[in-house]
């Protein structure tokens, strides 16, 4: 039961008061659009949920004051770009790419697809947190909120000017950085809703990719939603991503 695992749990974390949203600004170890992740990454986290909705069967809130953490950790410190790719506020996210062409975009700027650990620990902003902005569902905070359109499989498979006409049809995207209370305590924007977002997949899956955050017709997926459902080969109208980079090494005292 519940109960018992945080008894037996490894770690029991208490949660911190929410973390305001807000941007630091750029690290010295970062280049100036990006933004410095770090923190401690456990593989799994457990939360107690106190609203679950049948109807679609998720979780809308969780209790605020326990978190169960285990499993191998991983230590992040990472540059991660503030936005969804292109990367530039008030441009719209890319989508259409698989996962080689998304890793492709992030080679060609000196940089790489972000991982999985990467992606959750900036999500979860240091307390564990179900979503980029707290504990509970908010439809207001990010592009989460809009109604699912259905999709002709066909012409989105077709490419060129048929695939881009369809596209056209179903989107429902925001610009980067449109949703202001979008943002992680490191500055980063539109984790949550929008697009989902390929990372390299940190743990044993499937597929070496996997798609994080939902998009902008899934309000219930949080920081750990992780889809790993598709082939590296996958592109779809909803779905983007972002790029990372190692930091430049802190200074040391002598």
């Amino acid at each position: 039961m519940w109960v018992e695992a945080l008894l037996l749990a490894p770690l029991l974390v208490a949660a911190a008061p929410a973390l305001e949203s807000r941007d630091p600004g750029p690290s010295p170890r970062c280049p100036a659009d990006m933004r410095l992740v770090t923190g401690t990454h456990y593989d799994e986290v457990e939360h107690l949920c106190i609203d679950w909705r049948k109807s679609v069967g998720r979780c809308f809130a969780y209790y605020e004051q326990l978190t169960v953490a285990n499993g191998p950790t991983t230590s992040v410190d990472v540059c991660m770009d503030r936005f969804e790719a292109p990367n530039e506020e008030g441009k719209r996210p890319l989508v259409m790419r698989s996962l080689a062409g998304a890793e492709a975009f992030c080679e060609e700027r000196g940089k790489r697809l972000c991982s999985e650990a990467e992606w959750e620990t900036a999500c979860e902003s240091g307390d564990h947190r179900p979503w980029q902005y707290g504990w509970k569902v908010d439809k207001r905070v990010c592009n989460s909120d809009k109604s699912w359109r259905p999709f002709d499989a066909a012409a989105l498979t077709a490419g060129g000017e048929t695939a881009r006409r369809e596209v056209e049809k179903l989107w429902q995207g925001a610009a980067s950085g449109a949703f202001a209370g979008c943002v992680t305590k490191d500055g980063i924007h539109d984790l949550m809703g929008n697009v989902e977002e390929w990372v390299t997949s940190s743990r044993r899956r499937k597929h070496r990719g996997a798609l994080m955050g939902g998009f902008w017709a899934k309000p219930w997926t949080g920081c750990r939603g992780t889809n790993d459902a598709h082939e590296p080969t996958f592109v779809f109208y909803e779905v983007g991503f972002r790029c990372c980079k190692a930091p430049t090494p802190s200074e040391v005292e002598p």
